[in-house]
């Protein structure tokens, strides 16, 4: 049915590679870009953590009060 045999790419280096290689002044920023996000997620994610453990102990002081009485 399909006689023609599909030509196998060959890999081609990426274009950006080449463009950082003649403009290295731009790796400090393109990582800073990179960088910030990450870290933002990070700081989030543990922000996310104490709020939720807070939540938690609240909860946890509020059923005791309640069997208190």
């Amino acid at each position: 049915m399909f006689k023609e045999k599909a030509k196998a790419a060959k890999c081609q280096p990426m274009a950006g590679h080449h463009f950082l290689l003649t403009h290295p002044r731009i790796l400090l920023p393109l990582a800073v870009i990179h960088v910030i996000p990450i870290a933002l997620f990070i700081h989030g994610m543990f922000k996310y953590a104490t709020l939720h453990e807070k939540k938690a102990l609240v909860k946890e002081q509020t059923k005791q009060l309640k069997y208190r009485h």
